[in-house]
């Protein structure tokens, strides 16, 4: 009797281990929620995500924020919520001469990711843009948003349950839609074709908070190589209105090496020009930092003039891999 309960026993045990091994869905088929580490506050223990959101500047630029999300159920749907015109979000941005991207009427109607898309619902609020930078501006801003997190490739956009050939002013967005050119810069000379590359430029709005501005430049060479952008750089910005960068005129890059994981970038004695004020000097590195961590096999910056170590060059230890912080 005892051994017919035994076994009847290790009989329900192995069905159920079978059956819990069948509940489980197959990689890719189910709603997933983004899976990034989150890093924990020294303040609260509160579990957060140090998240890249997009805005938009008073010149229709798209500017980078890192921000501090909680890691709440949903995250990419609250990462959303902080990119709406709430009375909450115009204060936070209005000291950095920043708007958000969606209105404030914006709802989410739903939310999935499948295979490295995320289809995402929204209402009819959205097609409101006043125009096509506007419009542009919005969906590139979701997107990169989105694709910051591991599990997000691509955004498939619906409206009110639909998925729409292109939006009122233009906005082509039928197909799911991956990160592209971000403030794309118009070449002056029309016959330029070469490879693209991304620097950042300082922004010159009046705001308390100074910022820099990624910008994708089509140059004249067909390598996007570190070197190309940092000689990219160092021309500075097509749009001086909106935008400045304070490396010292005639400075030119003699050379760029890379030895145990440095990458040294060599400039020519005009750059020592920059430690003359503490603030230029701050965002001029920042700014080269950025652009060369943008190149997987860039794992550490130093700064030489002439071959020597660039007397402030231990600033860059303190600089972030990241645009702008709020």
């Amino acid at each position: 009797m005892r051994k017919k309960i035994w076994l009847l026993t290790a009989a329900v045990l192995i069905l159920t281990l079978i059956l819990a091994g069948c509940s489980g869905t197959k990689s890719g088929e189910q709603e997933q929620e983004p899976q990034n580490v989150p890093t924990i506050t020294d303040e609260s223990d509160e579990l957060i995500r140090e998240t890249i959101i997009y805005y938009e500047d008073d010149a229709g630029y798209l500017v980078p924020v890192m921000r501090k999300i909680p890691w709440v159920e949903g995250i990419a749907k609250y990462t959303l919520r902080v990119m709406m015109d709430t009375p909450e979000q115009q204060e936070d941005l209005m000291m950095m001469g920043l708007r958000p991207l969606l209105p404030a009427d914006t709802e989410i109607l739903g939310m999935s990711i499948k295979d490295g898309i995320a289809k995402l619902d929204l209402n009819e609020a959205v097609l409101n843009c006043r125009n096509a930078l506007e419009e542009s501006n919005m969906i590139q801003g979701i997107v990169l948003t989105l694709a910051d997190f591991s599990t997000i490739d691509k955004v498939q956009f619906l409206f009110n349950g639909k998925i729409l050939d292109s939006m009122p002013h233009g906005t082509v967005v039928k197909e799911p839609i991956g990160p592209s050119d971000i403030n794309l810069e118009m070449a002056e000379d029309t016959a330029v074709h070469g490879a693209k590359v991304t620097v950042f430029f300082q922004s010159t709005s009046s705001s308390m908070y100074d910022y820099l501005i990624p910008v994708t430049r089509i140059t004249s060479s067909e390598n996007a190589s570190l070197e190309t952008a940092i000689s990219e750089l160092l021309k500075g910005p097509v749009d001086t209105d909106n935008m400045t960068i304070d490396i010292p005129p005639d400075t030119k890059l003699l050379g760029i090496q890379m030895d145990e994981g440095i990458t040294y970038i060599n400039f020519s004695k005009e750059f020592n020009s920059i430690s003359s004020s503490d603030h230029s000097e701050e965002m001029v590195l920042k700014a080269i930092k950025l652009v060369a961590m943008q190149y997987p096999e860039v794992e550490d910056v130093e700064i030489l003039v002439e071959g020597k170590t660039y007397a402030g060059a231990a600033r860059l230890d303190n600089i972030p891999v990241f645009a702008n912080e709020w």
